[in-house]
């Protein structure tokens, strides 16, 4: 997950840099690697950041495994809700609940301030041993 250092956001890396895969690792043919560190990453709601270097992009056997990458994620965008972005995008996003406050409204809560039209309140209530949150239904 990104955190922040004083007022950095520090995105980590989480995937095998490509030279790592393509030179050490000798993985010119295979994107095996990405494929397995992908599946567990998002299998924990986590993030998933890709290193590509593209001085090593020239090289034709590089390259198309960097094709093979790219063709993966997309498979993986049309069959899971997942958001590819920038670091920039990141960055605003994970800014943004700093930007808003609950406020009272009456007998319930409303969120108030800069991006809270993306934003939803969820409450939590005890049922047994654990934790149930009740989220409103949202227009997608």
């Amino acid at each position: 997950m990104p955190y922040f250092i004083g007022n950095i956001l520090e995105l980590p890396v989480t995937t095998t840099q490509d030279y790592m895969l393509l030179q050490l690792l000798d993985e010119a043919l295979s994107i095996g690697l990405w494929k397995t560190q992908l599946e567990l990453i998002t299998g924990k709601n986590r993030m998933a950041s890709f290193i590509i270097h593209p001085d090593y992009s020239a090289d034709p056997n590089a390259r198309a495994i960097y094709e093979r990458l790219l063709g993966y994620l997309r498979e993986v965008a049309s069959k899971n809700q997942v958001w590819f972005s920038v670091p920039s995008a990141i960055d605003r996003w994970w800014r943004a609940p700093g930007k808003m406050h609950v406020v009272a409204d009456g007998n319930s809560w409303r969120i108030e301030g800069e991006c809270a039209e993306r934003a939803v309140l969820a409450f939590a209530r005890p049922a047994g041993d654990r934790l149930v949150y009740d989220l409103p239904m949202t227009a997608a």
